[in-house]
């Protein structure tokens, strides 16, 4: 798969996206924060508000839930800023060493990266063929 760069805020980061199960498991438990953000009836338009849709769905899982979450969301993230030392986001000590102070930019890069790796909820739904007759998904 080929590197992936975006820019949240002031840094730039490159993602290689993840593969295997791993992909699938993280698929899976991202589907869940989403479904229990639908739920509440608010669900962000774009990456900036995303910590305020996730807070309650975060707030209540359990560390290991939530630290599974962000070092597998993460891992493959490396902060390529010009004029900073590349970081690789692989473990919650450098993920909370780069974000000291801003927090908050943690969710917003956590939804950044499931919408640039097209996890199910920022995926575009296939077509389904019906007897061949072909409807189209709502996504």
């Amino acid at each position: 798969m080929k590197p992936i760069n975006f820019k949240v805020g002031e840094d730039e980061y490159q993602l290689l996206p993840h593969t295997g199960f791993e992909a699938m498991d993280l698929d899976r438990k991202v589907l869940g924060v989403i479904g229990r953000m639908a739920q509440t009836g608010f669900i962000p338009d774009d990456e900036g508000d995303a910590f305020v849709a996730m807070s309650g769905v975060i707030s209540d899982m359990g560390r290991e839930d939530f630290r599974w979450l962000v070092e597998t969301t993460l891992k493959n993230v490396t902060v390529v800023t010009q004029g900073k030392k590349n970081v690789t986001l692989s473990d919650m000590d450098a993920v909370t060493a780069h974000f000291e102070g801003r927090f908050n930019e943690i969710y917003v890069l956590l939804v950044k990266v499931w919408k640039e790796e097209k996890l199910s909820p920022f995926a575009n739904a296939p077509k389904v063929t019906d007897g061949g007759s072909t409807v189209q998904t709502q996504s």
